[in-house]
This record gives C-alpha cells, sequence and structure tokens, in this order.
C-alpha cells in the first residue's frame, strides 16, 4: 500500500511545486530582512503541506492515532497562517501552541518521568509539574527550530540524520517501529530533495510540524526505554533549543526585542563565511555547503554519542563539548564579521 502512497506523494509533490510555480501560491514573500539575508531567489512554503499529507496516512490510515494527527494538524495550522502574514503575533502564536499542547498532551498521556537527577524526578512525580515541563521542552523545540529554518537544508538534513541515526543504530528491542521510520525517512528525503534545490521550504508550518512530532515521538522512544540513559534525546535535540535559549539570551543583552528576527544566527554566520571564502555565486550551493557543514558535524557527535548510552555522564560531557563549540565558533564568527546587522 505504501508503494501506492508514495507514487501518489510524488505525483502531488510535483504538480503542487509546479502550480505553484506557475500562479505564484504559497510564495514566500520575503519581505523581512532575515529571509532576504541568503537568497532572494522566489521559493515557496509547500514543506508542511507535503509532510502533514503523510502524517495524514501515516497516523490516520495506518495507526489511528486520532488525537495526535489531530494535535500535529492544529500546530501545523497555526503555522500554516504565519506563512500567509495572516498571523504575525507571535506572542499569539506562542499562546495557541501551548493550549493546544496543553490539552493534547494529557490525551496523548505524554510525559516526562527520568531525568536523572533525584529531586527534579521527585518533582516530576506531580502531574502539573510534568505537564508544565513537557510543554516547556516542545515549546522550546519546536520554536527552536524555527529558528534553524533560514539556510535550505539545514532543518530537514538535521531531523534526518536524527531518524538516521535512530534507525540504524538501535535494533527493535528498543521498541521502535522500523518499517515507520524507514517510510518518515523516505520522506523527509523526497522533500529535502526539493528544499535544497530551493523550490520550497518548511516555513513555519513545516518546522512547527516536524519538531512537534519528533518531540513527541523521542519523549515516548525515552519513556519506553527507560534504561538508556534520557539524556541522549538531549544530545539529539540539543541543537535548535539551544539556538532558541541563546539567541533569546543574546537579544536580551543587546536591548532588542527577543522575538524579532535577526540575522544574526550561528548558520547565518556560517552561510557568510562560506560565501566570502569560496568564489561560488550560486547561493543555491552555498545553501547546501553551510547545511552539509553543520550537519555533519551533528552527526559526528551521535555517532559518538550512541556508543554512550547508558552513561549519562558521558552524554553530559558530550552536550557541553557541544555548547562550547558552538559558543566558541559563534564568537570566532562575529569577530570576524563586526559589521553584520
Amino acid at each position: 500500500m505504501f508503494n501506492i502512497f508514495i507514487i501518489l506523494f510524488l505525483i502531488f509533490t510535483f504538480a503542487l511545486v509546479f502550480i505553484s510555480k506557475k500562479k505564484n501560491f504559497f510564495l514566500d514573500m520575503k519581505n523581512e530582512k532575515h529571509k532576504k539575508y541568503s537568497s532572494n531567489s522566489k521559493s515557496y512554503f509547500l514543506g508542511g503541506i507535503f509532510l502533514i499529507s503523510y502524517f495524514m496516512y501515516e497516523l490516520l490510515y495506518l495507526s489511528r492515532d486520532f488525537f495526535l494527527i489531530t494535535l500535529l494538524s492544529l500546530v501545523f495550522l497555526i503555522g500554516l497562517l504565519s506563512d500567509f502574514k495572516k498571523l504575525n503575533s507571535v506572542s499569539l502564536r506562542f499562546f495557541l501552541q501551548l493550549i493546544l499542547m496543553f490539552f493534547f498532551i494529557q490525551l496523548i498521556g505524554l510525559e516526562i518521568n527520568n531525568t536523572k537527577i533525584p529531586f527534579i524526578d521527585q518533582m516530576l512525580q506531580n502531574n502539573y509539574v510534568n505537564m508544565f515541563f513537557v510543554l516547556f521542552c516542545l515549546s522550546v523545540l519546536i520554536n527552536g527550530s524555527n529558528f534553524i529554518d533560514g539556510i535550505n537544508g539545514l532543518l530537514l538534513g538535521y531531523y534526518l540524520v536524527l531518524f538516521s541515526i535512530i534507525i540504524f543504530k538501535f535494533d527493535e528491542s528498543f521498541q521502535i517501529d522500523l518499517e515507520f521510520l524507514l517510510r518518515l525517512i523516505l520522506i523527509l528525503a523526497i522533500i529535502l530533495a526539493f528544499n535544497t534545490a530551493g523550490y520550497i521550504y518548511m516555513g513555519d508550518s513545516g518546522a512547527y510540524l516536524l519538531s512537534l512530532f519528533t518531540g513527541i515521538y523521542l519523549i515516548k522512544f525515552s519513556f519506553f526505554n527507560n534504561y538508556i540513559s534520557p539524556y541522549i534525546v538531549v544530545v539529539m535535540l540539543w541543537y535548535p533549543c539551544f539556538e532558541l535559549l541563546f539567541s533569546m539570551i543574546r537579544r536580551n543583552l543587546k536591548k532588542n526585542k527577543t522575538y524579532k528576527p535577526d540575522t544574526q544566527h550561528l548558520h547565518h554566520l556560517v552561510f557568510s563565511l562560506l560565501k566570502n571564502s569560496i568564489r561560488i555565486k550560486n547561493n543555491i550551493i552555498i545553501h547546501i555547503i553551510t547545511s552539509t557543514v553543520i550537519n555533519l558535524f551533528h552527526l559526528i557527535i551521535l555517532l559518538i554519542a550512541i556508543n554512550f548510552i547508558y552513561s549519562s555522564e558521558a552524554l553530559i560531557l558530550i552536550l557541553v563539548f557541544n555548547v562550547l563549540v558552538y559558543l566558541s565558533t559563534y564568537h570566532f564568527l562575529m569577530r570576524r564579521f563586526k559589521n553584520i546587522n
């Protein structure tokens, strides 16, 4: 049955890209400076639409997980309204995300019970504390993932690396559905091909959708495999989460609005470095190189981390190393591009 779906999915993908280019449907209006920074070419926020069509097939037709697909669809809709410039208030989008996740987390039964920190684990036994902790984690993840969707291939490549690590380094004894992961990886690879070519980008809708699903999936993965360290999930998801938290601190220290987009994210600085260092005028190629460099680092880190899934101490050291590499790289690039806005 999936063979038929994938054929229809490819037809739908090519058709929607063609129609969008012809009629300027779903056109990303690059009015904001951070969107013009790395590209002025036309692109279309179709990534989320392609992804939600797959989740409809997977969660409605195959697994019949009605609560999860409803949550994903509603959060996707919030992002889509943002992409269409119909929901421009960051605080309102954040509030709506929280309300939806607050309601559905209880229906789905999503919990984080194990942090390997005794006093926090004790606090998490309280249902309300647990629920708000899950809300905090998911909110940071989905909004941080939206932050890293500024370079073609970065967001999709990051999550593709993550799911590929899971499928190739964990077997069925870890309670994972290998067939589902293979289907998901194939869909992400197809969308990534269009994204790296510059035809589409994920947009708020796609970033919210992909990261929310991944966050829920990994919380459940950690819950059902509680004999491994929960910090393997933290190492898997540290980048978008740290990008958000660091950006908010950075903007606050500079007296800037924490929610206002800028071009001082790490991926923007890496893009600028490569563009100034490599004699290539084609921005698409620079996008590909930038996302490949960043995601290659994460791939290497995950390949190392996966050997320490039972050692929280080792995973915490890896996490600290990641943060130090991020901060030192950021400091070096900011000194190099002092006049960047």
